[in-house]
């Protein structure tokens, strides 16, 4: 057989060998940033300020081992919590700037800050690095609660000023996001100031959603803010029913069910989480970090992640700019609702 053949036949199989085994490959290890300033030579940890299995440490799970192959590093997840994320937020400020820890905050970093419950400013201490879930808040209520009152959020709003302090509606705090997004939705509604919602409906306090949906199974309770994920079951069994959704569109989830901004109503907060580093971190690291974030977040197992959580309706992914913009109009939102509610002067 001619040499030339033999060579030729062999490279084409060598070659196409190599297309194969790279096409199941992981990817390759990002060890530097993209301007070429930054590599990566040891264990990065990412502080969720929350316990093991709830939603912010949900998110970050599926995001590990994605991070850890792009990296090429090892990825630890630490959950440091209790003071409503104070203390998990606080761990990680205290952490070298070396580009080797992380956080994840969510608008609670905002309300901690606002209210001087932080040792630190958030605003000079802390920086974002990208944004990676915004979730849809709705506005849902106890099937017992509505029987023969109402069947739609129009019908809520009409039976609660001829009703005032009859219905009641649950929360976990009266400074946290769910909240923001209750009461602006509801005074926007019932034409009123915010302080004034509870004129009409009677806010109750609740240690966790568990506490609350139950509460609202039984009928004792009559409303209350979730995201889609988390009353998934309970909405297909029937005993609670979304209302509106506060956001610019439909969700998915419960795609017959209005929008705020379809309704007229200007109240969009949802919950988001993103991770944050600590201001005088080197900027290489902070690029590095937010392109391998995009990178995993782009993956085909966080894309399926998100879509079995709902996290798919509202753009997530969010480079640093953008997300520092979000934090920034949050910020003079949450001033304003807490000055309306006389927590802040």
């Amino acid at each position: 057989m001619n040499l030339k053949k033999i060579v030729a036949g062999t490279l084409a199989v060598m070659l196409l060998a190599a297309l194969i085994t790279g096409c199941g490959k992981k990817p390759e290890p990002q060890s530097q940033s993209g301007n070429g300033e930054w590599k990566w030579e040891r264990k990065v940890t990412l502080v969720c300020p929350w316990g093991v299995g709830g939603g912010a440490d949900g998110t970050l799970r599926p995001l590990q081992p994605l991070l850890q192959d792009i990296l090429g590093v090892p990825v630890e997840i630490v959950n440091v919590e209790g003071a409503g994320g104070a203390n998990g937020i606080n761990f990680a400020q205290k952490q070298p700037a070396d580009g080797y820890t992380y956080a994840l905050a969510t608008q609670s970093i905002i309300l901690l800050d606002l209210q001087k419950i932080l040792p630190f400013d958030y605003q000079k201490e802390l920086t974002p690095v990208a944004k990676l879930v915004h979730s849809t808040n709705l506005l849902i209520s106890s099937k017992k609660s509505m029987a023969g009152k109402y069947g739609s959020f129009q019908e809520l709003i009409a039976y609660a000023k001829g009703h005032p302090q009859e219905l009641s509606c649950g929360m976990l705090t009266a400074t946290g996001q769910d909240s923001v997004s209750m009461k602006q939705t509801l005074a926007a509604a019932l034409g009123v100031s915010i302080p004034e919602v509870d004129k009409y409906i009677k806010t109750v306090s609740y240690g966790g959603g568990a506490e609350m949906s139950a509460a609202m199974v039984g009928g004792h309770l009559s409303l209350g803010v979730a995201g889609a994920e988390e009353i998934k079951g309970l909405v297909e069994s029937g005993d609670i029913v979304p209302l509106i959704a506060m956001s610019e569109n439909r969700v998915s989830a419960v795609p017959d069910v209005p929008c705020t901004k379809e309704l007229g109503i200007d109240s969009f907060v949802g919950s988001w989480r993103a991770i944050y580093a600590r201001t005088g971190t080197p900027r290489g690291a902070v690029d590095s970090m937010s392109a391998a974030l995009k990178q995993a977040w782009d993956m085909p197992a966080y894309q399926e992640f998100m879509k079995n959580s709902g996290y798919l309706d509202r753009p997530g992914y969010a480079a640093q700019s953008e997300t520092a913009a979000l934090a920034q109009s949050e910020y003079a939102l949450f001033t304003a609702y807490l000055k309306d509610i006389g927590i802040l002067k």
